[in-house]
């Protein structure tokens, strides 16, 4: 997937896209690029456009996909073993469902969808969804 983006993003459009697939805040993006979070924001409104994304984690996979980030920086070195159920939590957090949907999905309760994902972050290193979400798609669990 070494190729470039298919739609028309500016410069700083994929300066932005390539940080939020690093999984860095909007406030950590405005930082680094020295702009503010309003210009951060605006930004990502006309990626998600533009890509036809709804949300961070889609943003993220695509840039992934695109080529914009490292697939080796969404993974440790050794995988950790993760339970079937987790498996199966973080391959639909993978296709951006909520907490919620999951939860329907897998027909368990909300609270039982984040204490999966409290583990699934500890066990692969992440602190949020998008970098959870990245993880997947590099070890074969989003589709």
């Amino acid at each position: 997937m070494e190729e470039g983006p298919p739609v028309n993003l500016t410069y700083r459009e994929l300066d932005v896209l390539g940080l939020l697939a690093k999984g860095l805040s909007n406030r950590l993006i405005s930082r680094r690029l020295d702009i503010s979070e309003k210009t951060v924001k605006n930004h990502l409104s006309s990626i998600y456009f533009k890509i036809g994304a709804t949300h961070r984690t889609q943003a993220a996979l695509y840039a992934q996909y695109v080529g914009l980030t490292d697939p080796g920086e969404a993974a440790p070195s050794d995988s950790p073993a993760l339970t079937a159920r987790e498996r199966g939590v973080l391959g639909l957090l993978a296709q951006g469902l909520s907490n919620r949907l999951i939860s329907r999905r897998l027909d368990i309760s909300e609270k039982t969808v984040k204490n999966h994902l409290s583990s699934i972050y500890f066990k692969i290193g992440a602190t949020h969804r998008t970098q959870a979400a990245l993880y997947a798609q590099y070890v074969g669990l989003a589709s």
